[in-house]
């Protein structure tokens, strides 16, 4: 993806130079302003406009917002090392990697700024309106549009979500775990931790996961959920409905963006199911 001169121009003004685009991620580039590092996004105007607004109401949480152009739909941010992520942690102490993202989540929550006009969470029902599939079981799919219905029509107080707080996008920052990268929702707070329950490249790193026994992957996420609700306060029950939720979900937008299954949110969907 190229940057228009327009762009360019603002960077300038900004006194954003030393660009590098990073190849595995179209739209975004390591870059320097002074003796900082930050990072360069562009893209679609609406989610460089709702992970500013996101950032913002974050505050050190998360990622700082160095620069945003709405109308250029360009964002600078502070950069953190990518890789320095929560994943060794988690693959040493589960237990403990899950805590830290759960005391990240509080903190994530807590004392929000002003969060602009940011989509309502109850928009990623529509993955329900995909046509049917013969590769993902009719009655699960139902039974998830079911539990969403259900979880969204609770009045429940919302707070800006990240929406994709899986382990890659929790990075050591200092002695401080921040958050990077967020979708930005408003709503049900317990829906955070769906994206780190729910994620196939947490779950299972690789290889074609259909038909496996997603019991054991289960018993992680009830884990997980259990650790997560006494950290936060948020009802466990509604952490692994989401979780559940977010498992189906997370296929249909895998049929929708690349055609495929890839079976492991599906098994511990099915595995969930099957406790209940």
């Amino acid at each position: 993806m190229e940057l228009t001169a327009e762009q360019w121009e603002r960077l300038d003004q900004w006194g954003i130079d030393a660009l590098e685009e990073v190849e595995s991620q179209p739209g975004v580039w390591w870059a320097r302003q002074g003796d900082a590092y930050v990072v360069v996004k562009t893209g679609e105007r609406d989610d460089r406009a709702r992970e500013a607004a996101a950032l913002r109401a974050f505050g050190p949480a998360a990622a700082e917002v160095v620069a945003h152009d709405d109308h250029l739909a360009l964002l600078v941010v502070e950069r953190m090392i990518l890789g320095d992520d929560i994943r060794p942690l988690a693959r040493q102490d589960d237990d403990a990697a899950t805590r830290e993202i759960a005391h990240l989540v509080t903190r994530l929550h807590a004392d929000q700024g002003d969060v602009g006009s940011l989509p309502q969470l109850a928009m990623i029902g529509t993955a329900f309106d995909a046509p049917a599939d013969d590769r993902l079981p009719r009655e699960l799919v139902q039974r998830a549009s079911g539990v969403f219905r259900g979880l969204v029509d609770d009045s429940v107080e919302s707070r800006v979500l990240h929406g994709d707080l899986h382990h890659m996008n929790v990075l050591r920052h200092g002695d401080q775990w921040r958050a990077i990268d967020p979708h930005g929702w408003i709503g049900d707070p317990a829906f955070e931790a769906a994206a780190m329950l729910a994620n196939p490249r947490n779950m299972q790193e690789s290889g074609d996961a259909r038909g496996m026994d997603g019991s054991d992957l289960a018993a992680r996420v009830r884990r997980r959920a259990q650790i997560i609700a006494e950290v936060t306060g948020y009802d466990v029950r509604r952490i692994e409905a989401w979780a559940f939720v977010g498992c189906v979900i997370a296929e249909l937008w895998m049929i929708e963006s690349h055609n495929i299954v890839h079976g492991a949110p599906m098994a511990v969907a099915e595995a969930l199911l099957a406790d209940h």
